[in-house]
């Protein structure tokens, strides 16, 4: 009998260790405003909104990245683990500093913001860096592309004039075959006029001599 009052003593004990070491108390991440929602999903009802600073206790969390957390008037809800850290954010850890130490902890923040304006500077300029290149490539590929015309084109051109060259030989070599061809016919009518006017003589005269043979 002693011994299970004994046990269930110590269980007693242990879920009470276990439930205590399970309520941390968490802060909401530095230059943020999250809400907490009545279920742990964003199509969940917001019930509360906290800020930088804001602490509430942690009841539990889980895997898909969203834990159950009581807020300071008592209100129990679910908000995303990633915007939840253990320590105090800087937000409240310079209100803390002494005044020597808080111009350090200031600079260390404004140079902080001071990166994150640089590294968005420096997204953009690749942002650009990128489009110029794309610019850059696309211009490159119409560059080729009226060169092969332009070369095209002048192949044509040495086409057409070597066309025309040969067309005009055609025409020249055409008119000198007409010529000879006319000059042939020519020679041959004049040929025919003299044969017959040679004949025509030659008859004439043996007609002369034949009327002068009968007297």
């Amino acid at each position: 009998m002693n011994f299970r009052i004994v046990t269930a003593t110590i269980l007693a004990v242990l879920l009470v260790a276990a439930s205590a070491a399970a309520q941390e108390t968490l802060f909401v991440t530095d230059q943020l405003r999250i809400t907490v929602r009545s279920g742990p999903s964003t199509g969940n009802k917001v019930i509360a909104m906290a800020e930088t600073g804001d602490q509430m206790i942690l009841l539990g969390s889980k895997p898909d990245g969203w834990s159950l957390v009581r807020l300071p008037d008592g209100k129990e809800g679910w908000a995303l683990t990633r915007f939840l850290q253990k320590e105090r954010p800087a937000k409240l850890r310079l209100a803390e500093l002494d005044p020597t130490n808080k111009d350090q902890a200031r600079r260390l923040e404004q140079m902080r913001e001071e990166n994150q304006s640089l590294g968005k500077s420096l997204r953009e300029t690749e942002a650009k860096l990128a489009e110029l290149q794309t610019r850059y490539e696309k211009l490159s590929a119409d560059a080729s592309d009226v060169m092969a015309l332009k070369a095209r084109h002048q192949k044509l051109q040495a086409q057409f004039e070597a066309q025309s060259k040969q067309n005009t030989e055609l025409v020249v070599e055409n008119k000198s075959l007409k010529f000879s061809s006319n000059l042939k016919w020519f020679l041959a009518g004049a040929g025919v006029l003299i044969v017959g006017w040679l004949m025509g003589l030659a008859l004439h005269r043996r007609k002369k001599r034949w009327n002068a043979s009968i007297y």
